[in-house]
């Protein structure tokens, strides 16, 4: 769920933002009065299964990649949905929401990580890597909104449905094209290892970067109130 934080102003800014600002209520208010937000999050926790299943199962038929695609846009669904669904019919469980949203997300990361790593397309320490570079942007996300009272949801123009776009098309190009680019250390890399290894990088910097940057702007904000 994407409950209001009564306690950080939540600051998303990404390619798909306006876009889903606009659509996504209309979807909630025309669902049917039954589907409440638990169904959504449930779903949304089923189809994380469905994306850890179907990279598993490209062991036996890369076209299997199909039905992690399916759970990519049916988590996209009910991951952006319920917490609008709740807003909208105002039956907002705040701190509920909060819990149980963040819970399931990274249940969710890990289902998408090491069910990469468990197929044939990315190695399992390269799929490791990207999970818990993933999970750090996610603990800062939740240190600031604390300290800095800003909940940041994205890092640029990218938030969490930019990154399954972009995993959704990935999926698609492996398909047809995922050769060993080269080896380190005697062990191959394919190109969705590379891809992997430079998308965890680039999180792990930003982590980086943004807790030095917070932590010498918390410092002399805590330092100016001793003379006060």
């Amino acid at each position: 769920m994407k409950p209001e934080n009564t306690k950080a102003n939540r600051v998303i800014n990404t390619f798909t933002g306006h876009w889903e600002k606009k659509i996504l209520p209309q979807i909630a208010r025309a669902l049917p009065r039954f589907v409440v937000p638990d169904h959504l999050t449930i779903l949304g926790v089923i189809s994380a299964l469905a994306i850890f299943i179907g990279y598993i199962l490209t062991r036996f038929s890369i076209y299997w990649i199909w039905l992690s695609n399916f759970g990519l846009i049916i988590h996209w669904f009910a991951d952006s949905l319920d917490g609008t669904l709740a807003r909208v019919r105002h039956i907002e469980r705040e701190n509920y929401g909060y819990f149980v949203d963040h819970i399931c997300d990274a249940v969710t990361v890990f289902m998408v990580c090491v069910g990469l790593g468990l197929s044939p397309l990315m190695d399992l320490r390269v799929a490791l890597y990207l999970a818990v570079a993933y999970l750090m942007l996610n603990v800062y996300a939740h240190i600031a909104a604390y300290s800095e009272k800003i909940f940041k949801l994205s890092y640029g123009k990218f938030g969490p449905t930019e990154v399954r776009i972009v995993l959704f098309i990935i999926n698609i190009v492996v398909i047809f094209w995922n050769p060993v680019v080269f080896y380190l250390f005697g062990h191959p890399l394919t190109a969705m290892d590379v891809a992997g290894i430079i998308v965890a990088t680039t999180f792990m910097v930003i982590f980086a970067i943004a807790s030095i940057k917070d932590a010498i702007k918390l410092d002399r904000e805590d330092r100016a109130k001793w003379n006060e």
